[in-house]
């Protein structure tokens, strides 16, 4: 991710497999695009006008070109669509408020169109997308029941746009055509719905209690009958949810995650015969949900143990990248260390500090220690002495004597981190009081120290010249020793919770610890210079860091569960990189085994051996019974082939014949059809050789008569080339003569122009004067009334006083009715909009219902082209009716043979079941007399154990003896030796010891020879009826 993300939260792959999409949280949220095929980012999604910090869900289209997401914070979540390829936001729409309360988690793509889910806790809401907008449909409210609430959803694959949601108390709601349809009948009892997804023959359901479900499609008419359950198979171990569900394109493996962050895997190839046992998971179990508390590794083995707050203790290699043991416990533990020889671990529990031995198979307590909530524990780099905290004191403890060596006071507060000094003479802690200590443990005495107060030190470790320090101030501190005063601080800008450096002191590796934002880890260059590389790896604050012996392998370990191992390559550090080094002792092979596990082991193997050899000896018995069985088997079919092909031989000599037979006619006819086809083609020819006579005949005659007709039309073109000629001399001379009598009418309209103008410069001239006249007189009338006019106005203004007043009221009034006027305009700009509105919605519905038109038309299509079929299938069922009852009145002989047969077969069945019930009873007896033999059995290995005891004292009171014999010479001493011999060798009074008597040890022989026998000739006679039983059967069949 990015150097801003606080981590991610969601994740979304393409239909094509070819790009995957996450979406990483941080201030202002956006959406990373990677190419799969190349591992680089396409493209960067965000919001330009919008300022989320998380995105709940996302997804892609199946086109591949359009991505969707829900904002998952804010008062008012949001649904945005991205062109991602263009890297702009194509639509965003706001989400309908649902229940108080309610939570948007999912947005899914139909399969079939541009339909968008949104699903909220309270319900699902169905979108179209388009290049422009998202525009929501018509939603119903659906009663979810009491205390109930919708928890995923997917869109199924069969025709009918069917989309099913899970709720908390295991309903499973069915949508159709993005409405609401039913809740089916088959619901998951008592449990919840967690996760859905779809195949090509119904869904699979994960449930609260990590269980999976399959359901296949019905034919039932009601759709709230149109699934039911095929499978279930679950989880082991206890139970827990199923968070998301994924399948192979081609169906045949699935793979789900659990709510405490485990990958499981299945093969679906025989759904119904899935078995718990065939869940597996796909990685190591990790631990979760919960921190990891400790971790460390040791030096002869490849292994790194952890514990963490799911109370459980994992060993893992490192090398292989697997699980090698997990122990579960019923406290909770802290801290841990591993032994350098890999064999032994202290882990620090809530109540006390455990010793445990590390077995082939098991972890296994051998001593405590009480000291409760112990948070940090640490093997010395020898392994005689480990170091334990109790609060704020230092324990350090003799390994092998499990004694307490010495208290290391000084702390305030509680001690944070633990490391020993390359020699094992130092160790350096630090704590939550801001003190950094190094310790001369075996004096008891700090040998220097270094407290900056208000700063919480969360590790520290050291070299031979300089501790380093980390804690909540963000610096890293290099110590100078051995007064611990500081000689270098490096701002690292985040907390920094984990330090390690590599044993070659090339390297220093630092783990961050900020809340509230993802684990890195950062590569530092030694000795520091400020640079460094960093590389993200967790989803959660580092908890504990350690590196292997070898320098090889780091590995790191979250507050999310997960452990990381990251493979060093150090450029100073040239050792083979395939193992280690040349001159490297190889890893160690050796185990812990109790001597009790060893002697169960090998008893247990003896037993198996044991039976091993009875149960061979009773296969070749059953072997040799079948092959006679089958000998006779295979005598009999032989015989019953053999007279078939003898059969089948005749049948081919007849056939041969028959064929010779029909050969020779077939090949008389042949000659006879082969003269007749000769003879008719003869015939053929000359018909049409006359025919070809008279056609040529025809031909010339044809064209003769196109010879003429070609004269003639010669002479009728000529004739009208002429009259055309003709007729165009004529119409030019009377055009001409047009042209002439044009010309003197123009002549003469000029001569009438000219007249007229001098005429009417005579009327204008005329008319001058006359308006001249009639100018004066209207003058002279105007003046006189114009002077009526100023007594007019003189009257006027007095008026307009009055009315000027009347105006003003008048103005008032329509001050008035503007105001009035104006707010009637906004209401009819807002009744405006809202027609609009509708309109458009009247125009969506129009194309809608053209559409659901056409859908339903291509129905009816599809219901006609099935009636049609249907006829056809009636008339077929009523020729296979007629043939059905033809076949009837042939099978009905039959019918009555069978009876007799099946009377016949019955009382062979009671026959039969005489035979069972003697098998039967001879099986009781055999099973009673091997009972008796296996407690002759273990009465037999009693006795021989109570001999070797017996033999074993005998050896111990020879040897005691013959120390007393020693002193043959010394009366004295002789008689206290036997004497003291008397008194250890004497029985105690409510000691009883069963003497072996030959007589019984021999009835005892006589008794198992005589059951041998026994068994031996059951056996035979079991044998013999099996045989004659066998043979019996195969007759009778």
């Amino acid at each position: 991710g990015s150097s801003e993300a606080q981590g991610f939260s969601a994740i979304a792959l393409c239909p094509s497999k070819r790009f995957i999409a996450v979406a990483e949280k941080a201030d202002r949220a956006s959406i990373v695009v990677y190419d799969l095929r190349t591992l680089r980012k396409r493209k960067n999604l965000s919001q330009p006008d919008a300022s989320c910090s998380r995105y709940a869900n996302i997804c892609f289209s199946q086109d591949n070109e359009t991505l969707v997401a829900i904002t998952g914070d804010g008062a008012t979540p949001s649904l945005v669509t991205w062109r991602w390829a263009k890297g702009k936001v194509s639509a965003t729409a706001a989400l309908q408020e649902g229940a108080p309360g309610s939570v948007y988690f999912e947005c899914l793509f139909s399969p079939l169109d541009s339909i968008i889910t949104a699903c909220s806790t309270s319900g699902l809401y169905f979108a179209r997308a388009s290049p422009e907008e998202l525009r929501f449909m018509p939603s119903t409210q659906v009663d979810l029941g009491e205390g109930s609430e919708l928890t995923c959803h997917c869109w199924l694959k069969q025709a009918e746009n069917y989309c099913l949601a899970g709720t908390a108390t295991g309903d499973l709601v069915l949508y159709q055509s993005c409405k609401y349809s039913c809740h089916l009948s088959t619901a998951l009892e008592d449990r919840g719905v967690t996760a859905l997804a779809a195949i090509t023959q119904g869904f699979v359901a994960g449930s609260s209690v990590g269980s999976f479900h399959l359901f296949g499609i019905s034919n039932e008419s009601d759709p709230r009958d149109s699934f039911f359950e095929t499978h279930t198979f679950a989880l082991d171990g206890t139970a827990r949810a199923i968070v998301a569900i994924a399948l192979k394109p081609s169906e045949d493996e699935m793979c789900a995650v659990s709510s405490d962050q485990q990958l499981y895997g299945v093969a679906l190839t025989k759904a119904g015969a899935v078995k718990n046992d065939d869940v597996k998971p796909l990685l190591g179990l990790f631990h979760g949900p919960g921190a990891i508390t400790g971790l460390d590794v040791c030096v002869r083995k490849p292994l790194v143990v952890t514990c963490g707050l799911d109370r459980s203790i994992r060993v893992w290699n490192y090398l292989d990248h697997h699980l090698e043991l997990v122990k579960h416990f019923s406290e909770d533990p802290y801290s841990i260390s591993l032994h350098p020889s890999g064999l032994h671990i202290i882990v620090g529990f809530s109540d006390k500090l455990r010793l445990l031995n590390l077995l082939m198979d098991d972890l296994r307590i051998y001593r405590e220690v009480p000291i409760k909530l112990c948070r940090e524990c640490c093997f010395s780099n020898g392994g005689q002495y480990f170091a334990a905290v109790n609060g704020n004191i230092i324990m350090v403890f003799d390994f092998y004597a499990c004694e307490k060596i010495i208290d290391l006071r000084g702390h305030n507060s509680k001690v944070r981190s633990l490391y020993w000094g390359a020699d094992d003479a130092t160790l350096i802690s630090c704590g939550q009081d801001g003190a950094v200590y190094q310790w001369d443990w075996a004096d008891g005495k700090r040998s220097g120290e270094f407290v900056q107060k208000g700063t919480v030190y969360n590790c520290a470790l050291g070299t031979s010249e300089s501790v380093f320090a980390v804690g909540s101030d963000h610096m890293m501190k290099e110590l100078e020793v051995p007064d611990l005063q500081p000689v270098k601080q490096l701002d690292g800008g985040i907390t920094l919770g984990q330090i390690v450096l590599s044993h070659a002191e090339h390297m220093m590796f630092a783990g961050t610890s900020e809340d509230g934002r993802p684990g890195c880890v950062r590569a530092y260059s030694f000795p520091l210079t400020g640079d460094f590389l960093e590389y993200s790896c967790l989803g959660a604050p580092v908890t504990r860091m350690r590196i292997s012996h070898d320098d090889m392998y780091l590995i790191v370990a979250g507050e999310d569960g997960s452990v990381c191992v990251f493979d060093v390559r150090d450029r100073q550090d040239r050792s083979n990189r395939s193992g280690l080094a040349p001159a490297a002792m190889p890893w160690s092979e050796e185990i812990l085994v109790t001597k009790s596990d060893l002697e169960e082991k090998n008893l247990a193997m003896q037993e198996l051996r044991n039976k091993i050899e009875e149960l061979q000896l009773h296969n070749e018995y059953q072997l040799r019974l079948k092959d006679m069985s089958y000998s006779e088997k295979i005598k009999e079919v032989t015989e019953k082939y053999m007279q078939d092909l003898e059969q089948e031989k005749n049948k081919y000599e007849l056939l041969r014949e028959e064929k010779n037979d029909i050969e020779m006619e077939c090949e008389e006819r042949h000659r006879q059809m082969e003269d007749k086809h000769h003879h008719e083609l003869q015939e053929l020819e000359n018909t049409y050789q006359q025919k070809i006579m008279l056609e040529v005949e025809r031909y010339q005659q044809l064209a003769h008569e196109r010879s003429l007709q070609q004269q003639r039309w010669d002479e009728q073109q000529q004739l009208l080339k002429q009259t055309h000629e003709g007729y165009v001399s004529e119409l030019t001379d009377d055009f001409e003569q047009k042209l002439e009598e044009d010309r003197q009418i123009r002549l003469q309209l000029e001569d009438e122009k000219s007249e007229l103008h001098r005429e009417f410069e005579e009327s204008k001239a005329q008319l001058e004067d006359d308006i001249d006249t009639e100018i004066q007189n209207l003058r002279h009338r105007y003046d006189t009334q114009l002077a009526a006019e100023r007594e007019a106005t003189l009257r006027y203004k007095g008026e307009n006083g009055i009315m000027k007043k009347k105006f003003t009221v008048l103005t008032k009034d329509i001050e008035d009715q503007k105001e009035e006027i104006k707010s009637l305009l906004g209401k009819e700009k807002e009744l405006q909009e809202q027609i609009k509105k509708l309109e458009r919605e009247i125009s969506a519905h129009k194309t809608e219902i053209k559409r659901r038109d056409d859908t339903i038309g291509a129905k009816e299509k599809k219901i006609y082209e099935l009636k049609k079929k249907n006829q056809e299938l009636e008339k077929f069922k009523f020729v296979l009716d007629y043939k059905i009852k033809e076949l009837k009145r042939q099978i009905e002989p039959r019918e009555t043979e069978i009876g007799n047969m099946k009377a016949q077969i019955k009382a062979m069945d009671h026959e039969l079941e005489q035979y069972h019930k003697s098998n039967a009873q001879l099986d009781l007896m055999i099973g009673e007399l091997r009972k008796k033999l296996d407690d002759m059995q273990r009465e037999i290995l009693e006795q021989r154990k109570r001999i070797c005891d017996q033999q074993a004292n005998i050896r111990r009171f020879k040897g005691e003896l013959y120390k007393c014999a020693q002193f043959i010479q010394d009366p004295e001493q002789l008689r206290s030796s036997v004497e003291a011999l008397h008194k250890q060798h004497e029985p105690s009074g409510d000691e009883t010891y069963d003497e072996l008597d030959a007589d019984v040890m021999g009835e005892y022989k006589r008794h198992e020879e005589c059951l041998k026998r026994s068994l031996a000739a059951l056996q035979g006679q079991y044998s013999k009826d099996m045989v004659e039983h066998n043979a019996e059967n195969m007759r009778i069949m």
